[in-house]
């Protein structure tokens, strides 16, 4: 079995969208810490998850893609 190294791409569009889950975990962990010690409630910060994801969104499909490395 040949020992087959795999390389990762490292261009900015495959950064971003590798970000993109723990960027999202830390929003909602932040999200529940606001909720838990203010008046607000999860039920009224949500809408940071959408706007979190869209800026995100955003960034992927903007981040140029020089150097990418398809595989």
């Amino acid at each position: 079995m040949p020992n087959e190294s795999k390389s990762r791409c490292g261009c900015t569009h495959c950064r971003v969208r590798t970000a993109f889950g723990p960027v999202m975990v830390i929003t909602v962990g932040v999200l529940f810490l606001v909720a838990e010690y203010t008046h607000y409630g999860f039920g009224q910060l949500w809408p940071v998850l959408l706007i979190v994801a869209g800026v995100l969104a955003l960034l992927q499909s903007l981040a140029p893609r020089e150097g990418h490395i398809d595989s």
